[in-house]
């Protein structure tokens, strides 16, 4: 099947997958175990063909360790670190793109992730690729099977994992046992550091898109040609496949900002690079189960980076600190001093956060080899011209003297309070709410309250209800009126803002959810609520 390298069976290592036993199914191994060489704290399954193991245990904090350049021979106490990782069976293993020729490759879910990596496994020459998603795909390449359920990946060597699939599923734990699950950024990450290609990931609960976006501008500015990918659009196997990243040691080579996802941060074994984390806050708790493990998961990403290489903005050191070595964290401040960042204003971005971002931004830059004494008139410029990004407290039309305002991408309520932040002392519409994932919206409820009247929530299902209930609670308390009012539908939640605000006010849709329960996605959202402001005679910005 090839080599496997940089997995969690040992940064830098590479090893052979066995051979598959005559008549054994995909992934079991020779009754001498697993053979791998290992790393202290690198966690290697259990032997494939032994299903014996209690699933809690293979798939928590006990890792399975052996020597240096020896096989795994069986359990032993977590020897280093802060946060155990997990097992093998939950993270993925990041594969080279050559070890799939010959192979039979299965992709787990269609959209963008997935459909580059059916596109890289066709190039790679693997013997067989099958694809299962929720929804039949209909559109594959000529070879390409769609098979029935997930049961029909367990006959692939390999396996692509797409980010929106939780690996803490019951199904995915399963397959896991079975075949070598991966993810197309672990795989795609692997290639491009093969290639040294200088490589920025940059993540964070809210804010990785424009400090990812800032910094493909500044190194643009300063004369180095960026790619920014991931996350935000383009995946990177796309990116790779398509050869928009030149060798990094060439002249004029090009450098690649990568937007990360706790899904896909999850996923990534054994990548050595620079990174950026913006803030961390609770999220996707519905993915990763808790608190904990979703803020271990986001920041796996970085688990093989070096001293001084991670960026990591004031708001997430602490939690930062707490799964990382701290050896690898750099605060802005010490490479870009306060008094030198007033000289790079974001004229044209709203809010005290997207300071931080590009404070950022810059820092991971420097850290990069950018010389903002050399380049800084032209990164000043890139930094006051740049735009904020769709869907991030965008202007989008203007009626009868209130502007709306597009923050579709807002689905926590910690986003929310940066918004409101962004806009104090404005008269301010709240439209408000979307998926219940279980979040806390009582800082939100009493921040609404505390504004003093200049902000009127107007809610919309499911999460809507629960942040109107916090908001009269919050006003009794105080004893003052609730300034909320609930709807059932944003475009009921769009005709009152219509009808109550203010000239020189303006309308906000910040959510503080997802809005997979009404709509497909969050550009979906924005366009509906764009629409329904256009019908009602509203003129675009």
């Amino acid at each position: 099947m090839g080599v496997v390298t940089g997995g969690s069976c040992g940064e830098g290592s590479a090893e052979t997958l066995p051979t598959r036993l005559p008549g054994a199914p995909a992934g079991t191994l020779p009754a001498a175990g697993c053979g791998r060489p290992v790393r202290r704290r690198a966690p290697c399954p259990p032997p494939w063909k032994d299903p014996v193991l209690p699933t809690l245990r293979r798939l928590r904090a006990v890792p399975w360790t052996g020597p240096a350049a020896g096989p795994c021979k069986g359990p032993a106490p977590y020897s280093g670190g802060r946060d155990p990782p997990l097992c093998t069976a939950v993270r993925g293993r990041s594969v080279r793109l050559d070890g799939l020729a010959g192979g039979r490759v299965g992709v787990w879910g269609h959209g963008r992730e997935g459909r580059a990596a059916v596109r890289a496994a066709l190039v790679a020459g693997a013997a067989g690729v099958v694809v299962v998603d929720a929804v039949p795909p209909t559109d594959l390449p000529e070879g390409v099977q769609a098979g029935p359920d997930v049961a029909a990946l367990a006959g692939c060597d390999v396996v692509f994992r797409s980010p929106g699939i939780s690996p803490y599923r019951e199904d995915a734990r399963a397959l896991a046992a079975r075949t070598c699950l991966t993810s197309g950024t672990g795989v795609a990450l692997a290639e491009f550091a093969a290639r040294g290609v200088p490589t920025l990931c940059v993540t964070g609960t809210k804010g990785k898109s424009t400090t990812s976006a800032l910094a493909a501008a500044v190194l643009v500015a300063a004369g180095r040609p960026a790619v920014h990918a991931g996350n935000i659009g383009t995946p990177l196997l796309d990116v790779l496949l398509d050869g928009h990243v030149t060798e990094g040691g060439a002249p004029g080579g090009t450098s690649l900002v990568v937007e990360v996802s706790s899904y896909q941060a999850a996923a990534v074994e054994g990548w050595s690079g620079w990174g950026a984390v913006t803030s961390l806050a609770p999220e996707h708790l519905d993915w990763h189960g808790d608190v904990a493990t979703y803020y271990r998961d986001k920041l796996h990403v970085f688990a093989g980076c070096g001293p001084g290489s991670v960026v990591v903005g004031a708001q997430a050191r602490p939690v930062a600190e707490r799964h990382l070595d701290p050896a690898v964290l750099v605060d802005p401040a010490d490479v870009v001093p306060e008094a030198r960042l007033a000289g790079f204003r974001p004229e044209r971005l709203a809010g005290v956060h997207n300071v931080a971002n590009v404070h950022v931004a810059l820092a991971a830059c420097v850290r990069m080899g950018v010389d903002l004494d050399r380049s800084g008139d032209a990164v000043r410029a890139a930094v006051a011209g740049f735009r904020a990004l769709p869907h991030r407290l965008s202007p989008v039309a203007t009626r009868n003297g209130v502007t709306f305002v597009d923050d579709a991408l807002s689905t926590t309520p910690v986003s929310v309070l940066a918004a409101l932040d962004a806009f104090a002392g404005q008269q301010v519409t709240l439209i408000a709410g979307g998926q219940d994932r279980g979040l806390d919206y009582t800082d939100l409820a009493r921040a609404v309250v505390a504004r003093g009247g200049t902000v009127q929530a107007v809610t919309i299902p499911d999460t809507g209800a629960r942040l109107a209930a916090g908001i009269r609670a919050a006003a009794a308390a105080a004893g003052v009126d609730a300034p909320v009012t609930e709807t059932a539908s944003l475009a009921e939640a769009v005709g009152e803002a219509l009808r109550t605000a203010r000239p020189g006010g303006l309308v906000l849709l910040s959510p503080g959810a997802p809005s997979y329960n009404r709509f497909r996605n969050y550009e979906e959202l924005a366009r509906t609520y764009e629409h329904i402001l256009v019908d009602a005679g509203a003129q675009r910005v």
